[in-house]
């Protein structure tokens, strides 16, 4: 299965990703930034202290590893992703058999359920905060549906609590805003060990275990921010910043209407996985109904399903949602971690499917024994798998918005017209410096390293933002400005030497480059 998900995930992020070598760049500035500040990691900067960026230290560490083999393109950010998708799928894959009864089905079902979430348009473009985080929130996801599955209500064990708790502190340095999950899942687990277990000592302690697995997690930056004596610098910006300075200040009328409003946008937005989610939900819920109707018992075909099974993935999902949403800030890869419980759409298709087959067969003649049937049985199941995995890469080539992007050439692209220029002044290991715009990529293709604080454009104080770049600028310390969309009026002491009209699928900008002059 190992290898089944990392071939499903690679031919899914070849097609739906514009990190793979499909496509001429990814062209995404938060992809870009990302690669900026995980390459300088390696190079002698720290993070927050060195360099401003609102993301967690551990999506700049994937980067900076992707960086050590390649730091002018993403390919192996590409291969990260992979590795990420293949983790999640497997995780996909593990959760489907704890509720379906044949091999087969959950072999089918993992690839196009895959499909579906990584062609949604909330995917964006590839190498997202959420992308990586996303094999933490399943396998927790996992864990936890294992538990309320086979042990509930006896007591949780705590190498499971623990394993979430890291799980958890994973999420929370990448980007916090899903840890709405995990509060759930601990919150859940509590309630479950206080009604279901009777074992109040056993519920307090978990989650002093559960926090204990976030410490773990942390660990490891506290000591690398602490050498560095940038722990304050850490706090600062990816706590305080983020808590109190990104999100809306509003009425809290105001910001159920706007969450409501939100969320039915990226339903809208992303219609095959909000419709999965809901009409897995739906039945989840009516099975759970059923079952107590029926004294723990499902009805016909219906899964077996208790109502702490049920409120389990039901307050995940509310929490994750709400959390993600509740600054009142909304992008479109967003919703990206709440397409994790399209899953629940995957557990009623197989269910459904899986009760049919079953009345056709009990309806037609028993068939004698044959020798060699399970090996006939296995060759049966890969080739189900190889027909999912080719219906998966022909639904993803249909439905993601990124395939448009690959006629896109090195010669079309103004980035590399910039980054050549560059290349052909003379300039010595040249200094740069974006404004008017967040990092457009050229960092990552001339392989430079900031020089200034603020080295793109933030969303977050914005007069500390122009302040420093002009300061910086009036020095002299960058060799390039890059501009975007109209000419940098502080430019004393530099030439415009080259300006772009950018005409992509779905970037629409005018570039302009200065150099110092001599």
């Amino acid at each position: 299965m190992i290898c089944y998900c990392l071939a499903a995930a690679a031919i899914l992020l070849t097609v739906c990703s514009r990190s793979s070598f499909l496509y001429v760049f990814n062209n995404w500035d938060d992809a870009n930034s990302y690669m900026t500040v995980g390459k300088s990691i390696f190079r002698g900067l720290v993070p927050y202290r060195d360099l401003f960026d609102q993301k967690g230290i551990l999506l700049y560490f994937f980067y900076g590893l992707a960086s050590l083999v390649s730091a002018t393109d993403f390919h192996a950010v590409w291969v990260l992703e992979v590795i990420a998708a293949a983790a999640s799928l497997c995780a996909v894959h593990r959760i489907l058999t704890l509720y379906l009864k044949t091999r087969v089905m959950p072999v089918v079902l993992t690839p196009l359920i895959g499909a579906v979430i990584y062609s949604s348009r909330c995917f964006y473009r590839g190498g997202s905060a959420e992308e990586f985080l996303f094999p933490f929130l399943l396998w927790g996801m996992f864990l936890s549906f294992r538990y309320f599955r086979r042990t509930y209500p006896a007591a949780v064990s705590y190498r499971t609590v623990l394993t979430g708790g890291i799980l958890a502190g994973c999420v929370f340095h990448i980007k916090f805003s899903s840890l709405g999950l995990f509060f759930a899942w601990m919150a859940v687990m509590f309630f479950a060990l206080l009604i279901g277990a009777r074992d109040p000592r056993r519920a307090f302690a978990s989650c002093l275990v559960f926090l204990a697995g976030m410490g773990i997690a942390t660990l490891p930056w506290l000591i690398y921010f602490g050498v560095n004596h940038a722990v304050a610098d850490w706090f600062h910006v990816y706590i305080y910043r983020n808590v109190f300075e990104y999100g809306k200040t509003l009425a809290l009328g105001e910001r159920i209407h706007l969450i409501y409003r939100t969320l039915i946008d990226h339903a809208l937005n992303n219609r095959p996985a909000a419709m999965l989610l809901l009409f897995g939900f739906f039945y989840l819920f009516v099975c759970a109904v059923i079952t107590v109707l029926r004294r723990g018992k499902g009805e016909g075909g219906l899964l077996g399903l208790s109502i702490p099974e049920f409120l389990n993935a039901a307050m995940q999902v509310l929490f994750l949602t709400l959390v993600i949403f509740f600054g009142g800030v909304s992008l479109p890869y967003y919703s990206f971690p709440i397409t994790a419980f399209a899953v629940a759409g995957g557990i009623a298709a197989g269910n459904l499917i899986e009760w049919i087959t079953e009345r056709f067969r009990s309806k037609s003649p028993a068939a004698p024994e044959e020798k060699g049937k399970k090996d006939r049985k296995w060759v049966g199941i890969a080739g189900f798998g190889a027909a999912a995995l080719a219906a998966s890469a022909l639904y993803a080539l249909s439905v993601s918005g990124n395939p448009s992007f690959r006629q896109v050439r090195a010669e079309d692209f103004w980035l590399f017209r910039f980054r050549d220029h560059i290349a052909a002044s003379g300039v010595q290991d040249p200094h740069l410096i974006n404004v008017g715009c967040f990092d457009a990529g050229l960092y990552t293709v001339t392989d430079s390293v900031p020089v200034c604080y603020y080295f793109q454009t933030q969303t977050l104080g914005m007069e500390e933002v122009h302040h420093e770049q002009k300061e910086c600028i009036r020095q002299g310390i960058p060799d390039f400005i890059l501009s975007r969309d109209e000419e940098y009026p502080y430019t004393d002491g530099y030439r415009l030497v080259l300006t772009e009209e950018a005409r992509l699928p779905d970037e629409q900008h005018i570039y302009y480059l200065y150099q110092k002059k001599e």
